[in-house]
């Protein structure tokens, strides 16, 4: 599961194009002079659909903590846009929902420009407030940001404090820390796990992406 045809390429847009699957792991991407949207790799279900090759969804305590992934990206976002990198996890009560009204979402900000992450509390000029600062997760420091949402859902956003553009590694650390904060236990179902990109007017690109050993 190294290759990115065995994935589901997922592109909302309002412009710009996109292939629905892309041949290799290097230069998948969007070229967006002037829309906006959100473009992703995934692997697992979402919205009812199932990406060609995966074990997901899975129970959280059955997800090897050996597991692997690898997002590696650049970005040429116009004067004046905004993007943000991510990864974008759905933890639910049930596997393979049909909608995505997910209970638990988990965001992972590797870059960004001109946005911020949803948060339950925004200082006068409007930036995010985290609930923590510099947590140590999978080697790295990230400020992380708590969403409530109103039907009892919720979004965990973990910024990389270094902006660094890349992740490869275990995601475990971040399925732990939202363990130990209450918001799932190890019987909800890990269903999906997407890279990509929330992005206005420009260019995207990456050069790898995988998820190995879920």
């Amino acid at each position: 599961m190294a290759a990115s045809q065995t994935y589901w390429f997922k592109h909302y847009a309002t412009g710009g194009n996109a292939s629905t699957w892309y041949a290799n792991d290097n230069s998948w991407g969007v070229n967006s002079p002037t829309g906006t949207g959100f473009v992703a790799m995934v692997n697992g279900k979402d919205w009812g659909w199932t990406s060609p090759v995966t074990t997901l969804p899975k129970e959280i305590g059955a997800v090897s903590p050996n597991n692997t992934t690898w997002f590696s990206q650049s970005t040429w976002p116009k004067s004046g846009s905004r993007y943000n990198a991510t990864y974008d996890i759905f933890i639910d009560p049930i596997p393979e929902p049909t909608d995505r009204n997910s209970k638990t979402e988990l965001m992972i900000w590797l870059n960004w420009y001109n946005t911020r992450p949803l948060a339950d509390r925004y200082d006068a000029n409007g930036e995010a407030i985290p609930t923590a600062t510099n947590v140590s997760l999978g080697g790295r420091s990230w400020n992380i940001y708590d969403y409530s949402w109103p039907n009892g859902d919720h979004t965990l956003s973990f910024l990389d404090r270094s902006k660094s553009g890349w992740w490869s590694g275990s995601l475990t650390p971040f399925f732990n820390y939202g363990l130990n904060r209450g918001f799932y236990t190890n019987d909800h179902y890990l269903n999906s796990v997407m890279a990509g990109w929330e992005f206005g007017p420009g260019d995207y690109t990456a050069h790898s992406w995988g998820a190995v050993g879920f």
